[in-house]
C-alpha cells in the first residue's frame, strides 16, 4: 500500500466518524444536513436539561456537578461551529497535505516514500491513542457509579441531569434515566472525538515537512559538494525548490492557527477550569464518576498542548536542517537567501493559545497554575 493509499485509509475512518455526526467537512460540497441539526438539537437539549436540574437541584452539590459537566457541551458547541463555518477551508488544506503525498510518495529517492508511510503510522497511533483516552474516561464514568450502586444500594446517576418526565426517585425511572445517560455520553464522547480528529490529522503532518525538508538539504548538499563544476543555474534552482517548500510549511502552519485558534482557546481553558472544580466536588462529596470525568478532562486539557509541542520540536529540527546547508559552497547571493531562509525558520508563528501563549505542555502546566 502507497502512503498516499495509507492516507486515504485513514481519512475514510475519521470521515466515517464525522459523517455519523453530519460534519464530514473533508467533503468537496459539504452543507448542513439532517445529522447536522440533530447534533445542534442534543446541544440545546443537553443544555436545557443541565440548567433545569441545576436550578432544580440549586441547594444542594449535585447543582454544581451539573454544572461542571457543562464545560464538555461549551467544547462540543465552538468544535461543531468552528468545523461547520471552516468546511472549505478544511476540505483545501486536507487536499495540499494529499498532494504532497502524491507528488512526493513516487520520487526517485525511496526514503521520502518511506518517511510518508512512517508519518501515516504515527498518525495511525496518535488516533488510536486519543480514542482509547476518550474511551477509557466514557468507560470509568459509566462503570463506576454502575459498581457503587451495586455494592452500596445507594443511586448514582452516571450524568448530572434529569430528563423532565422521568421520576428519578423510582426504580423504573431511575434506570431509564441511567440508559439515557450512558447514550448522551457516548454520543457526546464520538462529537468530541470527531472535533479532536481535525486538528490530529493536520498538526500531525507537520512530520512530514520536516522529513521532505532533511531529504530535500539531504540531496542538495550532496549535490553541491560533488567533485566537478556545478552550475550556478543548477544549484540556484536546488536551493529555490527547498526555499518553496519551507514556505509552503509556514503557510500550512499559519492556516491551521487560523483555523484552528478557537478550537484550541476554548478546550484548554475549559478542560482547566472544569478539572478543577471536578476536584473541589470530588474532595466536598461523594460523585464515583467524577474520577473518571477528572481523568477526561486532563487528557483533553494536554491532547493539543502535546501537540503544540511536537510542531514546536519539528520547527527545531527544521532550524537545525537550514543550518546544515552546505553554506560555504555557495556564492555570496545564494548564501544570502539561505540566511533569508534560516531567519524564516527562527521565526516561524507557531499554534496559538488565545492569541498570546504557544500551544505546548509547559503553557498547560501554568495555565493550570494560574487556575489553582
Amino acid at each position: 500500500m502507497s502512503p498516499s493509499e495509507s492516507f486515504l485509509q485513514i481519512m475514510r475512518f475519521v470521515r466515517f466518524v464525522k459523517r455519523c455526526l453530519g460534519v464530514d467537512v473533508y467533503d468537496k460540497d459539504y452543507h448542513i444536513n439532517i445529522f447536522t441539526a440533530m447534533c445542534v438539537l442534543a446541544c440545546f437539549m443537553y443544555g436545557g436539561f443541565t440548567l433545569n436540574t441545576a436550578i432544580l437541584e440549586r441547594h444542594s452539590i449535585f447543582a454544581f456537578q451539573s454544572l461542571v459537566m457543562s464545560g464538555l457541551l461549551v467544547q462540543g458547541v465552538n468544535k461543531l461551529f468552528v468545523l461547520v463555518y471552516n468546511a472549505r477551508d478544511l476540505y483545501e488544506l486536507n487536499q495540499s497535505v494529499l498532494k504532497i503525498y502524491l507528488d512526493y510518495e513516487n520520487h526517485s529517492d525511496p526514503r521520502f516514500a518511506k518517511n510518508l508511510q512512517e508519518n501515516c503510522d504515527r498518525l495511525r497511533r496518535a488516533l488510536i491513542v486519543v480514542f482509547i483516552s476518550y474511551y477509557i474516561a466514557i468507560g470509568g464514568m459509566i462503570i463506576l457509579p454502575l459498581t457503587v450502586n451495586m455494592f452500596t444500594g445507594d443511586n448514582h446517576l452516571i450524568m448530572q441531569f434529569y430528563v423532565p418526565g422521568i421520576d428519578h426517585t423510582t426504580q423504573s425511572g431511575f434506570w431509564l434515566l441511567q440508559v439515557i445517560h450512558v447514550f448522551v455520553l457516548n454520543v457526546g464522547g464520538a462529537g468530541m472525538f470527531a472535533g479532536d480528529l481535525v486538528i490530529l490529522v493536520h498538526l500531525i503532518q507537520a512530520y512530514i515537512f520536516r522529513d521532505i525538508l532533511r531529504l530535500k538539504i539531504d540531496i542538495f548538499n550532496t549535490f553541491v559538494e560533488e567533485p566537478g563544476k556545478q552550475s550556478d543555474s543548477d544549484i540556484q534552482k536546488g536551493l529555490v525548490d527547498m526555499m518553496q517548500f519551507h514556505q509552503l510549511y509556514l503557510s500550512f502552519i499559519a492556516r491551521c492557527n487560523d483555523l484552528f485558534y478557537s478550537i484550541v482557546s476554548v478546550q484548554v481553558i475549559s478542560a482547566a477550569g472544569c478539572f478543577i472544580l471536578t476536584m473541589f466536588v470530588l474532595l466536598t462529596s461523594v460523585w464515583p464518576g467524577g474520577w473518571a470525568y477528572a481523568v477526561g478532562l486532563a487528557s483533553n486539557l494536554y491532547i493539543y498542548c502535546v501537540l503544540g509541542t511536537l510542531v514546536e520540536n519539528c520547527n527545531d529540527d527544521l532550524i537545525y536542517e537550514v543550518y546544515n546547508i552546505s553554506f560555504y559552497n555557495l556564492n555570496a547571493r545564494q548564501q544570502r537567501q539561505v540566511l533569508f531562509m534560516l531567519c524564516k525558520t527562527q521565526s516561524t508563528d507557531m499554534i496559538q493559545l488565545l492569541g498570546v501563549m504557544p500551544l505546548a505542555v509547559s503553557t498547560a502546566l501554568q495555565v493550570s497554575y494560574v487556575l489553582n
